[in-house]
């Protein structure tokens, strides 16, 4: 399974980060690129179980399913598993760095081999999937610091 790994330093407290992470999962689709939806979380509360519904545009092939948190150990770490759709783990991993915050993201994901296909060869995709973890954790970074 490949997977991409990407690392940011964020102006602002930890719990903060985590909580923006965490606590209202619909707020991905500000930062993650390519994340057109996601509804239906349930329950409200973040905690392991919580499951919603997402849609993807991962280079113009859209997948849908459902997700679920799989780990809360807070303020260290969130994560969560596509289930159906495309299959993946999202790790996110955060330590304090001064006043602010190391935010590690693991994204562990299925190829598909139409995917490959379209994309002529297995390294270009998996470039291009590392070029938008780092687009994601940028835009993060944009959303939380003061």
């Amino acid at each position: 399974m490949p997977s991409v790994t990407e690392s940011v330093t964020i102006a602002a407290p930890v719990d903060r980060v985590y909580s923006f992470l965490a606590d209202n999962p619909q707020g991905a689709v500000t930062f993650i690129p390519g994340l057109n939806r996601i509804e239906n979380v349930s329950p409200a509360e973040a905690k392991v179980g919580q499951t919603w519904q997402y849609e993807f545009n991962w280079f113009g092939v859209v997948f849908a399913g459902q997700t679920r948190c799989s780990k809360l150990d807070r303020p260290r770490t969130y994560e969560f598993q596509t289930e159906t759709g495309n299959r993946s783990t999202w790790t996110y991993t955060l330590s304090p760095a001064g006043t602010g915050t190391q935010l590690t993201l693991v994204v562990e994901y299925d190829l598909p081999e139409s995917m490959v296909a379209r994309f002529a060869t297995k390294g270009t995709l998996e470039k291009m999937n590392q070029e938008r973890a780092s687009e994601a954790l940028r835009n993060l970074k944009g959303l939380l610091e003061d």
